[in-house]
């Protein structure tokens, strides 16, 4: 019965991920520019069993989770009033230089840091907000207002594509980051998008439909435990018969 532990442990392992992905879409539900997370599941190797059929019988070794990537279809933009807020309608991604790591995010939610009389645009994060050329955005502080043009500093915000966006990595403080499947960022053409200012990107997560998911999850580990249950309870009755 061996083969049924692995099977329903690998079925524990992979809800458990699941259920775990779509607790952290839900916590992210109010997240500006959150992109949900999807998985998938794979078929674990199959063996070979022991018979004397002619054609070889495969049995299955349970199941494993794979990430599908996330949800890339833009969120609902909604007014935030805020003198440095931004929001993408249609394809592309704000980037910012976190400690020299480049990545990618759609939450707009900007602020100003100040280093001597330099104001720099930066996310909420701290991190520093790239123009198309990748470089940082700033303004020095007019001298005689003592104020600075923040209309030209959002106008010089870059915003970058890719040719698999599904495929970003996440990484801290809602950003995430390139790799090999998603292609290399490009400056997106301006018929790709609208920036928005003074608005906010909602998250993608549909409530409605990560609740159907949590239930299937959770069906699908107490399943799980069942075999697990089911395999142990055959093991003690083998174990009685020998004895």
């Amino acid at each position: 019965m061996r083969p049924a532990f692995y099977t329903g442990a690998s079925g524990l392992v992979a809800f458990q991920e699941t259920l775990n992905v779509i607790g952290n879409n839900i916590a992210n539900c109010n997240t500006v520019g959150y992109k949900a997370q999807k998985t998938s599941f794979n078929q674990l190797l199959s063996t070979e069993m022991e018979s004397n059929s002619d054609e070889p019988l495969l049995v299955g070794n349970g199941v494993r989770t794979v990430s599908s990537g996330l949800n890339a279809d833009s969120g609902n933009p909604v007014s935030s009033q805020g003198a440095l807020d931004l929001a993408i309608s249609g394809n592309g991604w704000f980037a910012v230089n976190n400690n020299g790591r480049r990545e990618y995010t759609r939450d707009g939610s900007f602020s100003i840091s100040m280093s001597g009389s330099t104001a720099y645009l930066v996310n909420q994060n701290g991190a520093y907000v790239l123009d198309s050329y990748g470089n940082q955005i700033y303004s020095v502080i007019d001298s005689k207002t003592n104020t600075v043009d923040f209309n030209a500093m959002l106008d010089k915000v870059g915003v970058f594509t890719f040719p698999y966006p599904e495929a970003l990595t996440p990484a801290s403080s809602n950003c995430y980051l390139a790799n090999t499947y998603t292609g290399t960022a490009a400056i997106a053409s301006k018929n790709e998008y609208t920036v928005l200012k003074g608005c906010l990107e909602q998250s993608d997560v549909s409530l409605a439909d990560e609740m159907v998911a949590l239930i299937i999850a959770q069906r699908g580990y107490q399943m799980s435990a069942r075999v697990v249950q089911t395999a142990d309870e055959v093991e003690q009755t083998v174990n009685s018969l020998r004895g």
